[in-house]
């Protein structure tokens, strides 16, 4: 992992840092608590490291030796495409995620992307919520997207402002 930023979150215990390849296994081992019904695997992360277009950010502790939170983004051109974020569940609800959020989206807006996107369980009405409360709006559905359950998918998209 690559330092981005030090004192990152409400009480500065955290660091924000750029995920390099030899990060899959601990970021496979959080998908696995975050989404143990259809977690990304190690060999996952590994391809994603892969393609260039993937910027793969973390929230760990000062010491970088665990991942509490971890966002997947694909940019290609003036779109970036947020296709995996979560937080670990005894740290959910304290800002970390929010955080995480806003400093990728300002990366990518700074890096010159106009438009993000994602997509967002139909039920998980706190990351919608959340998405919201950051300028995202709901532009679609995608049927049957998700498995483990098998669930919709909202799409939702974001615009910068110049």
């Amino acid at each position: 992992m690559k330092i981005l930023k030090k004192a990152f979150g409400k009480n500065a215990e955290f660091c924000l840092c750029l995920c390099e390849v030899g990060d899959a296994q601990g970021l496979a081992l959080a998908e696995g608590i975050c989404f143990p019904g259809d977690p990304w695997s190690e060999g996952m992360f590994r391809s994603a490291f892969e393609n260039p277009s993937c910027r793969i950010y973390a929230v760990s502790d000062m010491q970088m030796s665990k991942i509490f939170a971890y966002a997947v983004y694909y940019v290609c051109g003036d779109e970036a495409d947020l296709a995996n974020i979560a937080t670990l569940p005894e740290l959910r609800r304290q800002g970390i995620g929010g955080a995480l959020l806003d400093e990728t989206l300002e990366i990518s807006r700074s890096g010159g992307v106009f438009r993000a996107f994602l997509e967002v369980r139909e039920s998980n009405e706190s990351a919608r919520a959340l998405y919201s409360s950051r300028g995202f709006i709901e532009i679609g559905k995608r049927r049957r997207y998700y498995r483990n359950p098998t669930e919709d998918a909202i799409l939702m998209a974001k615009f910068f402002e110049n």
